[in-house]
């Protein structure tokens, strides 16, 4: 398959996976929904089930306001949404991560509300990355791996999660490499493209997805000329949901040379330890890695990572690409964009999303603006 029917089918996927989604179960997979990218999904791949991320969908909410307040986010919305009008009977069930109030409160929801055959919680300490969380951690692993046990009927072997923990390295040390050819390799592969290739990897089997990556990145031509110049941009936040912020971006004239988001690069960043017991392994993977905001960590050291990541970049310019009602994001955004200014004199950009309105419009408005300040124009 050519490069470019490959990045052609990856940002289909991204654009609607759900029609996707039932097909995996047609096809006699059993695809279990994540919502967080600290889930270990090892654990699940392991299990026989296909883990598949839930990002929320561009939609009118018809029951999900029955059960959530409307200044909880969209994300956790428009997917209880979907589960209560019966879209994701696909599902074998879910696996909920207490990050924020909103996901803490939507386990519940979905619990209560639904009829999915598996419901899992994976409890992390709020302090990651400190010696005293460390144990915790590992022992919730532990508890978490058994309750898919009991799910299943059977035992996880050590060797089948540490096959899984292969295959997941594999595919972060693939992801990397598609990232990094940005920078390394201007103009071989745009933002868009990434990004949809690695998003692709959410709604499939990981051994099939690293096979796509490996087939993309040895049909890349990286020894080509670059394209035309481009503004390059940063983008932190959570999730994106769909292309439109990347392709309208490239639409502007500017390309995305890397990001800070929970489906992008903090999704692969850290690997798991292969000569470490599997259960320790991923808890230090977990404890380890870049934190969400939703984690208590010292605030230093997200200036420190971004600061970094617009240095290894280039970028020119960073935008804050984030859900409404987000509240741990929206807290740390102030002091970040005070420092990218001060430190690196990088500007930024600050842009809320809610999916059941959301305007395409009003968007490209904003984005066109910002970068005409930051070409002077």
């Amino acid at each position: 398959m050519d490069v470019q029917t490959i990045v052609d089918e990856c940002l289909e996927l991204w654009r609607d996976p759900y029609p996707h989604l039932a097909r995996l179960r047609e096809e006699g997979e059993k695809p279990l929904a994540v919502f967080c990218s600290y889930t270990p999904e090892e654990i699940i791949h392991a299990a026989g089930f296909t883990p598949v991320r839930l990002m929320g969908a561009v939609r009118t909410i018809t029951y999900a306001d029955a059960h959530l307040q409307t200044y909880c986010c969209s994300l956790a919305r428009t997917d209880l949404d979907m589960a209560l009008a019966g879209e994701l009977d696909f599902l074998e069930g879910a696996v909920f991560v207490q990050t924020c109030d909103t996901m803490m409160r939507l386990s519940d929801i979905w619990r209560r509300n639904t009829d999915f055959p598996f419901h899992g919680d994976l409890v992390l300490p709020i302090r990651m990355g400190e010696d005293v969380s460390l144990p915790f951690l590992v022992e919730e692993v532990h508890r978490f791996r058994r309750s898919v046990e009991d799910y299943v009927g059977e035992a996880i072997w050590d060797d089948a999660l540490e096959e899984s923990i292969h295959v997941y390295n594999r595919n972060r040390r693939l992801a990397d490499r598609l990232y990094k050819l940005r920078t390394t390799s201007p103009g071989v592969l745009d933002g868009l493209s990434a990004t949809a290739c690695l998003a692709a990897g959410f709604w499939m089997r990981r051994e099939k997805h690293n096979e796509m990556l490996h087939e993309l990145l040895e049909g890349l031509d990286t020894g080509g000329q670059p394209g035309r110049e481009r503004t390059p941009l940063l983008v932190s936040g959570s999730v994106c949901t769909t292309p439109d912020l990347v392709e309208l971006l490239q639409e502007l004239g500017a390309d995305v040379v890397d990001d800070d988001l929970c489906s992008g690069h903090r999704y692969f960043d850290n690997y798991v330890d292969e000569a470490d017991t599997p259960e320790e392994a991923l808890a230090r993977r977990m404890w380890g890695r870049v934190n969400c905001p939703a984690k208590h960590q010292s605030i230093e050291d997200r200036v420190e990572h971004l600061v970094r990541q617009v240095q290894d970049s280039g970028a020119a310019g960073v935008i804050f690409y984030l859900q409404s009602f987000c509240e741990p994001h929206l807290f740390d955004v102030p002091y970040l964009r005070e420092r990218l200014q001060k430190e690196l004199d990088v500007p930024s950009l600050v842009l809320e999303s809610e999916l059941q309105s959301f305007s395409r419009g009003q968007l490209r408005t904003r984005l066109q603006a910002f970068l005409e300040t930051i070409s002077g124009v």
